[in-house]
């Protein structure tokens, strides 16, 4: 598959299961929450519940002090360890890369701070006020309630600006952001999805795989 013209390329990435090698959020229900979340889950899965509803119902599973959830974040969550590298290899190239996430802003954050990632993010935000867990969504699109974070309004903006932008996931809610990028890097359930909806895309592991490609690009 050629890719684009290397000239006003920007570059969006999901987090969870992309820049890091594993789901943080699922990592964080998985220990903490009662086993009523994986039901919930397995609703997503089969698409009968959008982003949105499904991480609004799951995380209010949870309550309290977010200090263990984070303390265990740090012990489990992995870097990708290509990303800082991939990260560099962007900016040289003087491509935007922007971060837009189904996560919360309590790890998403906490993490990059830990890895000395400075990059922009799109990323719900969790509100803590002793009891369930709520979550809040400062990038959503209005009129929309499948995602959080609306990854397909980023996308557009950028390319109102007047870039050819490069899309980089994992999972569903990458799904909208991928039939409308003009290059997809997609792993895991989002390969499965590009399948399936026969869109053209790169497989890849890590971001090693994804900076060789577009090394290419001239």
């Amino acid at each position: 598959m050629a890719g684009p013209s290397a000239r006003r390329v920007a570059v969006l990435s999901d987090f969870d299961g992309t820049i890091t090698r594993t789901d943080v959020a699922e990592a964080i229900l998985a220990r903490f929450a009662p086993p009523e979340w994986w039901e919930i889950e397995e609703l997503h899965r089969a698409r009968r519940l959008g982003t949105r509803e499904t991480m609004a119902r799951q995380f209010a599973l949870l309550r309290g002090d977010p200090s263990p959830w984070i303390d265990f974040v740090h012990r489990e969550a992995r870097l990708d360890p290509a990303f800082p590298s991939f990260l560099r290899f962007c900016r040289e190239r003087g491509f935007p890369l922007e971060i837009v996430s189904e996560g919360l802003d309590f790890y998403v954050y906490d993490l990059m701070k830990m890895w000395g990632l400075d990059v922009p993010v799109r990323t719900n935000r969790a509100v803590f006020d002793g009891g369930p867990v709520r979550i809040e969504y400062p990038f959503a699109e209005p009129g929309c309630i499948l995602c959080g974070t609306c990854k397909l309004r980023r996308l557009f903006e950028l390319r109102v600006a007047g870039h050819r932008v490069v899309y980089i996931g994992d999972g569903d809610s990458d799904l909208c952001p991928a039939v409308e990028a003009d290059v997809v890097f997609a792993k895991e359930r989002l390969a499965d999805l590009c399948d399936s909806e026969s869109i053209p895309y790169h497989r890849f592991e890590t971001f090693a795989d994804i900076e060789r490609e577009m090394r290419t690009w001239r």
